[in-house]
Formats: structure tokens, C-alpha cells, sequence
């Protein structure tokens, strides 16, 4: 009889000790890929670029993010509204999400050509607008401050560029409707503010001023800096819009970019506290005002104070060359000090822009810029723009491809027309197309037909001196698009003309008619 053979304790811990080291090995081996499968190895970056007042949270949020983990990184630009719109206007490299200041800018850039930035986007923050004012000042809300019949010393910035001054002014609109005459009120409340306003919201607070709109968080920054006058700040008795911190994604982030913008958007949404930064919390409930307000607001404003947006185009052809009789000069200088007197014409904040053309002047184009736009003030601060004016030559031999100019300066000038201002542009020349190898003048008037916008008008107002030029053929082009052509046989009167033009082209009604 053949006996059981006994399995020593040894013996069998040493089997177990094998089951478990095999099974660790090939546990191991599957645990390791598991994690290697979910570890990012190429974490997308997603570029942000935000107004100054948020930048900083969002590159806070941004620092506490581990990019593999989450498979994305974020860096954050920041920049001014009003670049980062003037960019993506122009079409160039656009970053994967932008955060202005205000839901105004991008409504602000789909008017003036970026149409594929979001009309709306989600609110990361918000920072209420107020009123700073002055502790002598005895009235404390809103209506006694700004209202009809107010007494204090108001300021305010270009509400196309600010979008807590645009709020103020929404607010004067308000109280002005419940007048007898809202539309004399409105221009009564209105007017006093719009005199001298600062194109640079943060200048109002070194202007001697009672009162005047900012945001909450503007207010607090200021009100913390090392020997500065203390502002009170008074909320509205009624809703005004605040700044709203927009986070869009723009249609040219790739796959990668947009999945890591969704999750930074759902980050930054999950109870960041921004309040360190002067910044509330969204209120997602909160409605913005009617567009068709504000667009009626913003062009009330520009008629009273007539400020605009011109792109000038100077003829600089072969026969602007010619003396003039009587006066010893050229053509060309005589337009040149006209354009140059014409600066004086205008409100410091208005944007103008200078061209000059003949024919093939840059390449095949016959146009070339002389001075980018820049508003008065900056212009007649740097210098440049003038010394670039008085630089201005006619060309030896050249043309006048008043054709293809008319076109491409009206083009640029409807893909960078700007809400709240009188846009214009103005052509002065001193002859008739001449180039043989440009578009006909029933293919220009064709062209400029198609980009009408009654609800963006950008009218041409053609200035045509000596005897060379054909009065029908700028007469055609200017009331193709609702504007005006003036014309002078004597050049030696191109000032004359030339300032009836611009005074005609800025002027609104009542006092003149309608464009």
C-alpha cells in the first residue's frame, strides 16, 4: 500500500510565493500598459488670448493644470480688445480662444468683417460697471448723476472702444426716455459728456473730473495704488451691462485645441475664485441689452461728436506735377497742403488713413499706403503722419488708375468699418482713369453695388481738381455709394474745395442732409 505523500509547510508557501510572483509579473506587465495607454504623451496647446483685466486669473488656472494628466496645456496672451479684433478682422493667425472684456467686441468684430467670431460666448467673470465719483459730490445714484438736468462734471471715453462707458451711456438713453422730449434729452445728457472725452478709458482718471464710468474692478485697482484720490463707486439703480469676460472658441482652433479649450472652459467654470482679482463670479441670467439699441445709441454718438473713421486716397500721377498758374506751385503740393490743413478739420479721435496712387505703384497695384490708421491726436503727436504727407511726391511718368484704387481703398475700408464712427473715403485726384489694364468703370460701379450695407453705410466722397476731370464719371462713383462729388476747375482752389468736402461729409443732421 503506497502512502500519501505529505506536502510540508515549506513546500507549499514556496508554491504559493510562485502562483503570486507569476501572477504580479503579468498583473504588472498589464497595469504598466494600462498606464501608459492613458498617459498623454502629446499634450495639445491651446493659446488664449484675453483682455488685460482677466488675463491673470486665467493664467493662474492655467499654471495648476498638469499636462499630462489632462492632455493640454494652456498659455494665455494678454492683449487689448481692440487688437486682438483688429487681427482677426485682417485675417491673420488667430489664437484657439479669445476673452475680451465684453460680449461688445466680438458683436463689435463680426461688424466690421469677422464674421466667423461667435456672436456670444460664456461668461468666465464678471466685473460690474459703477461710477467713480468724487467724495465732494452730493447726489448718489445714477439718474442725479448723469441723468437729464445733472450738475456734476461727467466724463466719458469713446463708448466704441469701452464698453463701460457704452453701458453709461446706454443707462442716459434710459433716463431720457421718460421726458417729454427723449430725443432733446438725450442730446441735452449726452452733449456736455462728449466734448472732450478720453479715447483711453484709464485717462479719465486723471481727468479733473465729478464723475465718471468704470468697471468695479478698474475702480478697486485704482483705488489701492499708493497715493491716488479715493473714488466712491455707485452701482446703477437700474441693470446696465458689465463687463462679461466672453470665453469663445474660434472656428480655427483644430480638434485638439477645441476638446482642451472645452476642458479649461469647464475648469475655469468649477468654482475658480477670481475674486482676488477684483472679478465676481458669471451671472449666467443676467440679459444683455438689444443690439438694434445699442447700434442706434452708437450712431447717436457719432453725430454728436462727429467723430470718423476716413480712408483718404491722394492722386499722386504724372500731371500733379503741373504748375498751377498764379501760384508757383504744383498740383501736388497744393493737395498735399490741403490733406495736411484737412488733419486740423478733424476731432482728435477720429481715425483717418492716407493712400496714395498713379499706376503700378507697389507690384502691379496701382495704390500704395502713405500713413496707417491712427487717430488724430496720434497722428499730430508722433509727427510721422505729417512729415510722411509733406513727403509726398507725384510720380514722373505715371497715370491715374482711379479704377482699381477706388475699388481696393473701398474694400479695405468696408473690411475695417467700425461701429459708433462716420466712415468714409475720400479719393481726391485731379483727372480721369487712365489705365488701360484696369477694371471698367460699369464693373467698379457693379462692385461697389454689391458691398452695400444699409446698416454699415460708408459713403465716397470724390474731390476732383483742374480741367481734366470728368465730373460724371466721379459724380457716378460717389452716388453709387450715397456719397458726394465736389470739383474745382482752378486746382489753386483745392483748399476751398477740399474743406467744403469735409465739413459736408461730417456733418449730420438737422444741420445738414441726410448721407
Amino acid at each position: 500500500m503506497v502512502r500519501p505523500r505529505r506536502v510540508t509547510a515549506p513546500v507549499v508557501g514556496l508554491s504559493v510565493l510562485l502562483v503570486l510572483s507569476v501572477v504580479a509579473w503579468i498583473g504588472g506587465d498589464v497595469v504598466i500598459d494600462r498606464l501608459n495607454a492613458t498617459r498623454c504623451t502629446e499634450p495639445a496647446t491651446v493659446l488664449v488670448t484675453a483682455a488685460p483685466a482677466v488675463a491673470p486669473a486665467l493664467s493662474e488656472v492655467a499654471e495648476t493644470l498638469d499636462a499630462a494628466d489632462e492632455c493640454y496645456r494652456v498659455e494665455v496672451k494678454a492683449e487689448p480688445a481692440r487688437e486682438t479684433m483688429t487681427r482677426l478682422v485682417a485675417g491673420e493667425v488667430s489664437p484657439s480662444v479669445w476673452v475680451p472684456e465684453s460680449t461688445m467686441w466680438l458683436r463689435q468684430a463680426r461688424d466690421s468683417g469677422a464674421w466667423r467670431v461667435p456672436e456670444s460666448g460664456i461668461s468666465v467673470g464678471r466685473s460690474p460697471v459703477v461710477l467713480a465719483v468724487k467724495d465732494s459730490v452730493k447726489a448718489r445714484n445714477w439718474r442725479e448723476l448723469i441723468g437729464p438736468g445733472a450738475t456734476a462734471v461727467a466724463g466719458i471715453a469713446d463708448p466704441a472702444r469701452d464698453p463701460a462707458s457704452l453701458s453709461a451711456l446706454l443707462a442716459m438713453r434710459g433716463f431720457a426716455s421718460a421726458e417729454k422730449d427723449p430725443a432733446a434729452a438725450t442730446v441735452a445728457a449726452i452733449r456736455p459728456v462728449s466734448g472732450d472725452y478720453a479715447e483711453r478709458a484709464e485717462d479719465l482718471f486723471t481727468r479733473p473730473l465729478d464723475v465718471f464710468p468704470t468697471s468695479e474692478q478698474a475702480l478697486e485697482r485704482h483705488n489701492s495704488t499708493p497715493g491716488a484720490t479715493r473714488l466712491a463707486a455707485v452701482a446703477p439703480e437700474n441693470p446696465v451691462p458689465p463687463l462679461d469676460f466672453p470665453y469663445v472658441v474660434l472656428p480655427d482652433a483644430g480638434e485638439a485645441q477645441r476638446a482642451g479649450a472645452e476642458k479649461f472652459l469647464a475648469r475655469l467654470r468649477s468654482g475658480a475664485g477670481f475674486d482676488r482679482f477684483g472679478l465676481r463670479a458669471p451671472d449666467d441670467k443676467a440679459a444683455g441689452p438689444e443690439q438694434g439699441f445699442v447700434d442706434e445709441t452708437l450712431r447717436l454718438w457719432s453725430g454728436l461728436t462727429l467723430t470718423a473713421r476716413v480712408l483718404g486716397v491722394l492722386d499722386v500721377s504724372g500731371s500733379m506735377n503741373q504748375i498751377v498758374p498764379r501760384t508757383g506751385t504744383t498740383r501736388m503740393a497744393l493737395a498735399v497742403g490741403a490733406a495736411e490743413r484737412g488733419l486740423g478739420m478733424f476731432k482728435p479721435g477720429t481715425q483717418i488713413g492716407l493712400w496714395k496712387f498713379s499706376t503700378r505703384l507697389d507690384g502691379d497695384k496701382d495704390y500704395k499706403q502713405i500713413i496707417p490708421f491712427a487717430s488724430v491726436k496720434d497722428h499730430l503727436a508722433s509727427g510721422q503722419a505729417v512729415a510722411a504727407v509733406r513727403a509726398t511726391r507725384a510720380t514722373a511718368n505715371g497715370a491715374t488708375g482711379l479704377y482699381d484704387t477706388t475699388l481696393a481703398a473701398y474694400q479695405e475700408a468696408r473690411r475695417t468699418w467700425e461701429l459708433g464712427r462716420i466712415n468714409i473715403v475720400a479719393i481726391m485726384t485731379d483727372g480721369r482713369n487712365e489705365d488701360p489694364d484696369s477694371i471698367g468703370q460699369r464693373q467698379l460701379l457693379d462692385e461697389l453695388a454689391k458691398l452695400q450695407d444699409k446698416r454699415r453705410p460708408l459713403p465716397v466722397i470724390a474731390i476732383g481738381m483742374g480741367p481734366d476731370v470728368d465730373v460724371d464719371e466721379l459724380t457716378r462713383i460717389a452716388d453709387a455709394t450715397g456719397g458726394r462729388a465736389f470739383t474745382t476747375v482752378d486746382p489753386a482752389g483745392i483748399s476751398d474745395i477740399f474743406a467744403q468736402a469735409l465739413s459736408t461729409m461730417l456733418c449730420q443732421p438737422p444741420a445738414c442732409r441726410p448721407q
